[in-house]
């Protein structure tokens, strides 16, 4: 077989390894356990290194008497700390085909797309903490698992995942890097068990991979085989090392139809919400498709970015699809010279999505509005959690919904998970406290003008 660099480095530090213990252990305790056909380094990958004995007794002796002078002194050597493990050979040769096998079979569709990357994700306050846990997973693989990014629908995870997918590769060619739905996992789950194989293989499959990134990992809600599954292959890569990012619709604490040893280690990690974006990231959004479309952002004039930041703030993805059909519009009408918002109007006049907000308020309305402006999400603001900003947050929602849009309190609490009498209360509060708080007057002002305004 032909050797590469990376095993001459591999040798290279075995042989120092061994020279290092000559020093420390006896003769002809090192002449038996020690010896080229005996012992020898198989890999350092991943924070790992993988030791092989020539028996499975000879195994047990080495890590019961030498393991912690193995450990220390190749981190002596490396610099590095790596973990140990030492296995016999049958046992390494047997994993190590079935780890051949199990590469060839599973994910063979999941790719990480080339689109998604940091140098076009555009960083505002509503995601900022999540960019930074991403940035952080990649310098600092394994330190902190699983990183949990949730928020609605439509908010930048997915791209957010797969930028961390590819910043990751461009940093280690060599490595493996995983990302999938949880709907993929799903399907090769089933697939896998309805193919009648051991599901030990599936397991081994993930101890190839280097960093794991799954979205949307509420779906295992409800599919407890698969959850099992799942719980074996978190606790297999974090015992490794391994890096795992998840994003989800909520925070972990939140997940509904979840075994609770899942929820636990979900929420053992670094988990960070992404809000609705401000009006000024979708705006830096507009001009980066703008550019990315080949355009000149001084084509649009500053009201149509504007006009479409207002009217289609509900997500990203909901953004896009507007720039989308008033790019659409201006390869038909190939004459426009400078696009306005008179023109962008007559684009928009029979957008359902327009007509929806154009002088409509609901209850989601409202509920969408309070969450952005206090850079929440509305999962958090229907959710159970009572701290102050949330809390306040939720009051005046309750309050703009009863005042506004006069819904009875029983309509009120259905929306947030409440009883009417919880709802009475909460309006109750948030009116008796207008009069002497200016800024609780100032924030549900500023509230009833958006909910309100029509462009």
């Amino acid at each position: 077989m032909h050797e590469t660099t990376k095993d001459r480095q591999v040798q290279n530090i075995y042989s120092q390894l061994l020279e290092e213990l000559r020093i420390q252990i006896k003769p002809k305790l090192f002449d038996n356990f020690f010896s080229a056909d005996s012992f020898d380094l198989k890999s350092l990958d991943g924070g790992k290194a993988v030791f092989v004995a020539d028996s499975e007794s000879n195994a047990t002796m080495i890590k019961a008497a030498f393991l912690p002078l193995i450990s220390e002194s190749l981190s002596k050597i490396t610099e590095t700390k790596y973990l140990v493990e030492i296995t016999d050979r049958i046992s390494y040769l047997k994993r190590k085909n079935a780890v051949e096998q199990a590469d060839t079979k599973f994910f063979q569709n999941c790719h990480i797309s080339s689109l998604y990357t940091f140098d076009n994700f555009v960083i505002g306050p509503s995601n900022k903490n999540a960019y930074l846990a991403a940035l952080y997973a990649i310098e600092n693989p394994g330190k902190s698992n699983p990183i949990f990014l949730y928020s609605n629908s439509g908010m930048g995870k997915t791209h957010l995942l797969q930028a961390i997918g590819n910043a990751y590769k461009l940093k280690k060619p060599e490595s493996k890097v995983l990302y999938i739905t949880t709907d993929d996992f799903v399907s090769e789950f089933v697939r896998f068990i309805k193919g009648n194989k051991g599901s030990e293989n599936l397991k081994d499959f993930f101890s190839t991979v280097d960093f794991l990134l799954v979205d949307d990992i509420q779906f295992l809600a409800g599919k407890e085989d698969t959850q099992v599954m799942f719980f074996n292959v978190f606790n297999l890569m974090v015992s490794q090392g391994k890096q795992i990012v998840l994003t989800s619709d909520r925070s972990p604490s939140e997940l509904k139809g979840l075994q609770d040893r899942l929820v636990s280690r979900f929420s053992g990690g670094l988990s960070i919400g992404i809000s609705n974006p401000e009006k000024e990231t979708l705006i830096e959004i507009l001009k980066m498709k703008i550019k990315a479309n080949g355009l000149s952002v001084d084509l649009f004039d500053t009201d149509v970015l504007t006009y479409l930041a207002y009217n289609y703030s509900k997500n990203v993805r909901e953004l896009e699809g507007a720039f989308t059909k008033l790019l659409f519009a201006l390869t038909i009408h190939k004459d426009i010279k400078q696009v306005t918002l008179d023109f962008t109007k007559t684009i928009f006049e029979d957008d359902e999505v327009r007509r929806a907000k154009t002088g409509k308020v609901d209850i989601s309305s409202i509920i969408q509005a309070t969450a952005e402006y206090y850079s929440l999400t509305e999962t958090q603001l229907k959710s159970k959690v009572r701290t102050s900003q949330i809390a306040l947050a939720r009051q005046i929602a309750m309050y703009l919904s009863r005042n506004l849009l006069d819904l009875p309190y029983q309509e009120i609490g259905r929306q947030f998970g409440k009883d009417h009498s919880t709802v009475l209360a909460n309006v109750s509060k948030i009116q008796k406290t207008l009069d002497n708080d200016p800024s609780l007057r100032k924030a549900v002002n500023d509230l009833s003008s958006q909910v309100r305004k029509a462009i």
